[in-house]
């Protein structure tokens, strides 16, 4: 099966399903994949499929293929979706968008009537919502999700078996999709009741690497309460139930260790810290850089993690040695890349260095704005820059250009 996926051989992974998960009939694979039944009637006679697009479209309804194809495509994870905030994002109603996202995450088991189309087309829907969150366009999460969520309710709730498996795992990255716009406004009890609705879909799938990507999005709520120890503790006893057999869930369990590390450092102790990246780095030995149940996870995040700790420890001058004749990939997802862009500010401005450190700035903002004007250290960093003499033109001129908020 693995050797069929990663040959994008569409004809052996349906043959292989067919003869060895019970009770799975043509009419339903052909529902998930999102084709039509002859199709998968061909492909169970060895008629072979010849379209590409047909392939491609199959294997992701099923969910073998990366929602994010970067060996394909390795470069439209810089492309932007949407406009940025300045041009694009005013006409989102943010207050009754939030508004609705509450409600629905409240009646997350009591959707509305409506439409539920083949798990084919929503798994290529979701793909797309993932796209969006990664690349940090929380305007079209918000333009989209009111109307996804209550139909992949809808979806698990009107599927069975292996298809309702199928669904629950696309619900978990919808509501992990509506928690980013709930964590990056500060929304931290919304955030907190999303996040308690998406392990109980993660329950719905059976399906462990699922759940452990599940608690390590818990772990936001133990960063907001400042509860560092019982985040990390959380993690490692996730990452322990583990036992990593392949790609996918050697990415969970990397990416598992590499937020334990996080919280390592946050509770000022990098000696424990430095166990968990040693086992991020041991799981990217044994994945390429992509995107897998929807976390980012590969040598290049857990390189941008090594800088993190770094700061959390107080030690710039080790965040910009990890940092020292390297870029993020352009095939990084936006957020992550943003993510290392302003820490290597954050570390230049310790050191002193205002203008480099605008620099870098400006980086994260072109990988991406929307996440880099809302960032708080973005904020902060921004205040301390007006403040200074030496980059105060250049900081007014940032502020102004990017629409961040600085914090006084």
């Amino acid at each position: 099966m693995v050797d069929a996926v990663r040959e994008r051989d569409a004809q052996r992974v349906i043959r292989f399903l067919r003869r060895r998960v019970k009770n799975l009939s043509q009419e339903a694979l052909a529902r998930m994949c999102g084709v039509a039944q002859s199709t998968i009637t061909r492909a169970e006679a060895g008629k072979g499929l010849s379209d590409r697009r047909k392939i491609h479209e199959a294997l992701q309804g099923l969910g073998a293929l990366d929602p994010l194809p970067t060996d394909e495509t390795p470069h439209s994870l810089a492309e932007p979706e949407q406009p940025t905030p300045a041009s694009g994002s005013g006409d989102v109603d943010w207050k009754r968008g939030i508004a609705l996202l509450e409600s629905l995450v409240n009646r997350y088991d009591l959707p509305d009537d409506g439409r539920v189309r083949s798990l084919g087309q929503l798994q290529r829907e979701v793909n797309s919502i993932i796209r969006c969150r990664l690349n940090s366009h929380y305007s079209c999460l918000m333009k989209r999700l009111p109307e996804l969520l209550p139909e992949l309710s809808r979806s698990l709730l009107s599927h069975h078996g292996q298809e309702r498996a199928h669904a629950a795992r696309l619900l978990v990255q919808a509501y992990r999709a509506a928690d980013a716009i709930a964590d990056k406004f500060g929304l931290h009890h919304l955030s907190a009741r999303t996040i308690q609705v998406l392990l109980w879909a993660a329950d719905q799938t059976g399906d462990d690497v699922t759940r452990a990507a599940a608690t390590y999005v818990r772990g936001e709520t133990f960063f907001c309460s400042g509860e560092h120890e019982a985040g990390r503790r959380l993690l490692e006893r996730a990452a322990d139930n583990l036992t990593p057999s392949d790609a996918r869930s050697w990415a969970a369990y990397g990416s598992l260790h590499m937020r334990a590390a996080v919280f390592a450092a946050r509770n000022h102790n990098p000696r424990q810290a430095e166990p968990h990246l040693a086992q991020a780095r041991l799981a990217a030995e044994h994945t390429r850089e992509a995107v897998y149940t929807g976390t980012a996870f590969g040598s290049a995040s857990v390189r941008i993690h090594q800088v993190t700790l770094a700061l959390e420890c107080e030690d710039p001058d080790q965040a910009l040695h990890a940092a020292a004749g390297w870029t993020p990939p352009l095939e990084l997802p936006a957020e992550r890349a943003s993510h290392y862009f302003i820490d290597v500010a954050r570390a230049q401005h310790l050191l002193g260095r205002q203008e480099v450190a605008l620099a870098n700035l400006r980086a994260a903002w072109q990988r991406a704005p929307e996440h880099t004007r809302l960032n708080p250290h973005v904020r902060a960093l921004s205040g301390l820059l007006l403040s200074s003499g030496r980059a105060q033109t250049q900081a007014r001129e940032f502020v102004a250009q990017t629409g961040v908020s600085p914090l006084r």
